[in-house]
């Protein structure tokens, strides 16, 4: 079968258009260059209109609200990056899942796998909901912050996680999506979602005629609309059916053994995922101890570093996809060019990046603040140019661990992120942070981003060196 002639809306035709004898007998005909760039085309547009949310909610609030407010926007960054990993319980599980049967030609496992997906998804984001809104108050404080920080935030998280379970919907959603080779509706869900974040915030920070200007708190429910209109389309256009997707309310109530099939690919990268995020805080814990100047220098920073995060998203979504169809379709010397070929591409693409960052570490700190908060500026330029040496090995990590779960491969990314945060992370950031009265050599913010550096550069390496030794191609699903 010619894959570019099967291609609508990604690498593969709808699966249920396609004949019944299918699997197994994709071949590569084309580039496998054009397959990446048509699936990570669509994410690459999405990324960037999420990328300009953050960019949007740190300009309102370094340009019209205080540094303590900006200290809190820093930290409902990695707030709002904690929900979206906890969502990978279930996505990750689903994506590999949908692509592997779509893979196979087995378009009724592929939709049931979504079905359960998504009921699992409201399962899990009503739970989140619960949760969180009894311990917000102890998580916010966990972090270090104090203060107006430390109420910022707490209203933030508290507002947000009212419509977690229709973010969860939207993760599931559009995982299973991405499995079958449709990335463009995710990306008319994102536009939607970042047209509403954008306007509501604007307008509730600043007032609008009768409207009434709410400050902070008009960034998260900004936030939170967009984030439940997201997950309501997500569930009309799954109910009306896509790409050979379709609810039905049946489907949705849980089944033990699907179920466990999607957990049993997700768990691991749920565990890596959280353990991330887990030691992301504890990062940040460390980095707020430094003072409010330093937790915004470093929240500023984050955003202008994530321009390199979500381009190269977009290409690890790619390889996860095409991995995962190849190997359902037997041909796993294809699932490995797919994921090279990605990898290539997102190395490619992040050193440009890098040296753009590097040169314009000033400028872009001066977008965000406006000329305002000098100290800020002084603090952050030089710890976004320590980064922009480390964006290559930030390709590999992402990129590959993309492949790596598109074929269900997610034990070995998990050990490899405890050992990049436990063993370097972590501890030199306390030596590089530490006083050096204490043995420390008191870098400040400079000492936690070159901790930083030294975890990606490891965890490139090693995940690059996972992929390369082919393991993977004979997971389980």
């Amino acid at each position: 079968m010619d894959v570019d002639d099967a291609t609508e809306g990604g690498v593969l035709a709808p699966v249920d258009e396609r004949p019944e004898d299918w699997a197994g007998t994709i071949e590569l005909q084309g580039s496998m260059v054009g397959q990446v760039l048509r699936l990570s085309g669509p994410v690459l547009v999405e990324q960037s209109l999420l990328y300009l949310v953050g960019l949007s909610d740190t300009m309102l609030t370094g340009r019209y609200l205080s540094e303590s407010h900006l200290a809190a926007v820093a930290n409902s960054t990695y707030l709002l990056w904690f929900l979206g990993s906890l969502m990978t319980i279930i996505s990750v599980g689903a994506t590999a899942l949908v692509a592997r049967m779509t893979g196979a030609g087995k378009p009724e496992l592929a939709n049931r796998s979504c079905q359960q997906a998504i009921g699992l998804s409201l399962i899990l984001g009503t739970s989140a909901l619960v949760l969180g809104e009894l311990l917000a108050p102890n998580l916010i404080r966990a972090l270090n912050l104090n203060g107006q920080s430390a109420e910022s935030a707490t209203l933030f998280l508290r507002i947000v996680l009212l419509v977690t379970p229709l973010l969860a919907c939207t993760t599931a959603g559009v995982a299973c999506l991405r499995g079958v080779g449709d990335t463009r509706t995710g990306m008319y869900v994102m536009i939607l979602v970042n047209v509403v974040n954008v306007a509501v915030c604007w307008t509730l920070v600043r007032g609008l005629g009768p409207i009434p200007a709410l400050g902070f708190a008009g960034i998260a429910i900004g936030t939170a609309t967009g984030e439940a209109l997201g997950g309501l389309a997500v569930l009309a256009i799954l109910a009306k059916g896509r790409s050979g997707l379709r609810l039905d309310l049946a489907g949705l109530w849980p089944n033990w053994r699907e179920s466990w099939r999607i957990l049993r690919i997700s768990l691991p990268a749920a565990g890596e995922s959280l353990t991330n995020v887990f030691c992301q805080l504890w990062f940040l814990g460390l980095i707020n101890r430094l003072g409010a100047t330093a937790t915004a220098a470093h929240g500023v920073a984050i955003r202008c570093e994530a321009l390199a995060f979500l381009t190269v998203t977009a290409f690890s979504i790619a390889a996860s996809t095409l991995v995962g169809q190849y190997l359902g379709a037997g041909r796993p010397d294809l699932a490995a060019k797919a994921g090279r070929t990605a990898w290539g591409i997102g190395v490619v693409l992040l050193v440009v990046v890098g040296s753009l960052i590097y040169v314009e570490a000033e400028a872009m700190f001066g977008l965000f603040l406006g000329g305002k908060q000098p100290r800020v500026v002084a603090e952050g330029v030089p710890v976004l140019r320590i980064v922009a040496f480390a964006l290559p090995f930030l390709a590999t990590l992402n990129v590959l661990n993309g492949a790596l779960r598109g074929a269900g491969d997610t034990r070995w990314p998990w050990l490899i992120v405890l050992v990049g945060y436990l063993g370097i992370r972590m501890p030199l950031t306390y030596w590089l942070t530490g006083s050096t009265a204490d043995g420390g050599w008191d870098l400040g913010l400079r000492g936690a981003w070159l901790a930083m550096f030294f975890d990606l550069t490891l965890r490139g390496i090693l995940v690059a060196a996972r992929f390369l030794n082919g393991g993977w191609k004979t997971a389980r699903v």
